[in-house]
């Protein structure tokens, strides 16, 4: 048994993948025999300069022991956590602060070419690299993270996918008339995107949105979105739902869209596959496409609202394909060990610095 500290980054009042990540991980681990606690710091973005001291904070903790016993591991996921000095420490990358790395120059970030954001950015990013290369071992949670690394850092690392986060209990339904979205709604997620293109869809299928805001007015874009275009019968927002809730909406949607900009990883796609429903996503979603195959267990299309509007339609009009496309995201996740037994390789590679000695060397520090 060894005592065990993962390392999570909590914005308040929001939830999402990040969170889920670190509640099963620590619930693995505690399974197979292990003293595993939670350690979380809130992350604020704004102002971006509070990000050297958040670092900072992170830097400055001291893990080594608490109440009389030693911690053996910590285990790092999201910017910042990875800045916490241990000797032994894994890494299991959500993603690095994407707005100094491929976000940059897009409307997604808030980092100019002005010398004092430049300034910040590069320390940052020089932080970044020190820090990860300190760890013994290095894990992303797909492949879409680790490119990242490897093309902004030059360090590579293992991909790791997490299993799902309700394990078996997800279950086949009915095709109902309506299009499930679920996810944190903030303009990357690209809700909108969809809203945008109910006008084009079947007026009796609805639009049921599931998740909590974490972004300023974001709900007063999205609703002015939907009176704009008329659309207060069919786009419902349920806000955040229990787990048993969420399976039932997912097993009896008639798709789940799933578009977000170049995603990290995203539990939706293989929540949806594993209740038998295709995904409705685009063709620059990213970790999503790793997972999602066009008119094989997803429609994918150009990132524009008509194009997802038309996606609903076909779906609506040949529910043969969508039953079809949906039978093959369940055979795909039954055959990816993405169900609870994908845990074993997920753990085996966090823990793999415990075997090694105790004298082993912080890699990249040069000592």
């Amino acid at each position: 048994m060894a005592n065990i500290l993962v390392l999570g980054v909590k914005v308040p009042f929001t939830g999402g993948g990040q969170e889920v990540l670190v509640g099963t991980l620590q619930k693995q681990l505690k399974e197979r025999g292990h003293n595993v606690d939670v350690v979380e710091l809130p992350l604020t973005v704004f102002p971006k300069e509070s990000f050297l001291n958040q670092c900072a904070m992170w830097r400055s903790l001291d893990l080594s022991a608490f109440g009389g016993q030693d911690v053996d591991l910590v285990i790092a996921t999201k910017f910042p956590s990875y800045f916490a000095k241990h000797h032994k420490k894994s890494l299991w990358l959500v993603h690095q602060h994407r707005t100094i790395y491929d976000l940059f120059g897009s409307r997604f970030s808030d980092f100019s070419d002005d010398p004092r954001d430049e300034a910040l950015r590069q320390m940052l990013v020089e932080g970044d690299e020190k820090v990860i290369r300190e760890c013994q071992y290095i894990s992303g949670i797909s492949k879409n993270v680790i490119t990242r690394l490897e093309n902004y850092l030059g360090i590579q690392g293992e991909v790791l996918y997490p299993p799902l986060p309700q394990g078996d209990r997800y279950k086949r339904g009915n095709f109902e008339d309506y299009i499930l979205s679920v996810g944190r709604l903030c303009t990357i997620k690209r809700v909108d995107m969809m809203i945008k293109g109910m006008p084009v869809v079947h007026k009796h299928v609805k639009l049921k949105i599931v998740g909590r805001p974490d972004e300023p007015k974001i709900m007063e874009y999205l609703q002015n979105e939907i009176k704009r275009h008329h659309l207060e019968d069919q786009v419902e927002f349920l806000g955040r739902v229990e787990d048993d809730d969420l399976i039932d909406l997912y097993a009896n949607a008639l798709a789940v869209y799933y578009a977000p900009h170049d995603e990290d990883y995203g539990y939706v796609t293989l929540e949806a596959f594993a209740s038998g429903k295709p995904i409705i996503t685009a063709t620059d979603s990213g970790g999503v496409l790793e997972f999602a195959k066009h008119e094989v267990n997803s429609l994918v299309v150009e990132p524009e609202s008509h194009a997802l509007g038309h996606a609903v339609n076909r779906l609506v009009k040949e529910r043969e394909l969508a039953e079809k496309l949906g039978a093959d995201g369940r055979a795909f996740i039954e055959s990816s060990g993405l169900h609870n037994a994908g845990w074993d390789k997920v753990l085996d590679g966090l823990l793999s610095p415990l075997s090694e000695k105790d004298d082993t060397r912080l890699r990249g520090n040069g000592s």
